[in-house]
């Protein structure tokens, strides 16, 4: 869609923990939909509105580089 807004958003499994980010788009018509945990399938989010989510990752941060000194 042009002229939409992206965002990032950041959901845990309530299940297992397991942190994902996926991206939120709006949207003029309504969608609905859900997501669920790729380790213990239980339901991460649900959604309804004039919003879809999609392009669904694990949230992995990134890992400290060795050798360097935190600033």
């Amino acid at each position: 869609m042009a002229g939409s807004i992206w965002t990032t958003e950041f959901f845990d499994c309530p299940n297992c923990g397991l942190s994902y980010a996926a991206t939120k788009e709006q949207h003029s018509a309504k969608h609905s939909g859900s997501f669920n945990c790729e380790v213990c399938g239980v339901e991460v989010h649900a959604w309804a509105g004039n919003y879809d989510f999609f392009n669904w990752k694990i949230d992995q941060p990134n890992a400290p580089v060795f050798g360097k000194r935190w600033a």
